[in-house]
């Protein structure tokens, strides 16, 4: 099953809490923080369905500070062709800026012994200007998490007239 069949068929088993909440957003009158969007988090078979205000996103799908950094990018584009210790030991003991990426590498350890983060912080804030766009649209903003090695995070609206409510 392909991305696209995998996302219709979560909005297809929790269609019942999704037109809840597409209700919920049509009574906004204006975008604001407080817009309640969907999570769903579909990375195990105990497939979990939150409500969230967009401006608390991070609250329920975990974020990190250290990911967008530049040298976690080079590591990351590294490991794709080579082994993982390989690209680390190579970022490690870069001379211009190995010991600048072991302080933000060791950031990212601290992040992940909390649990993995699953997106960075520009990709929350990106979501949360994806969010005013889709009420503007008059659509639910919703983010699904896909299982995965990586998981896969997709986001994406459902128009509010598709469970029925009426859109001015």
């Amino acid at each position: 099953m392909d991305q696209r069949e995998r996302v219709q068929q979560l909005c297809e088993d929790h269609e019942a809490d999704l037109r809840s909440l597409a209700v919920k957003v049509a009574e906004h009158r204006q975008w604001d923080l407080t817009l309640p969007v969907a999570v769903i988090d579909a990375r195990s078979d105990r497939r979990q369905f939150h409500v969230t205000a967009v401006g608390t996103i991070g609250n329920v799908v975990r974020v990190s500070t250290t990911i967008d950094h530049p040298l976690m990018q080079q590591l990351f584009e590294l490991v794709q062709t080579r082994s993982d210790d390989s690209a680390l030991e190579l970022m490690l003991n870069n001379a211009e800026s190995g010991k600048e990426f072991a302080a933000v590498f060791e950031m990212y350890r601290e992040e992940r012994r909390g649990g993995a983060p699953l997106w960075s912080a520009s990709d929350a804030a990106s979501f949360v200007v994806k969010s005013k766009e889709a009420f503007d649209d008059r659509e639910l903003a919703i983010v699904a998490l896909l299982a995965g090695d990586p998981h896969d995070l997709v986001t994406f609206g459902i128009p509010l007239a598709y469970f029925g409510i009426e859109t001015t």
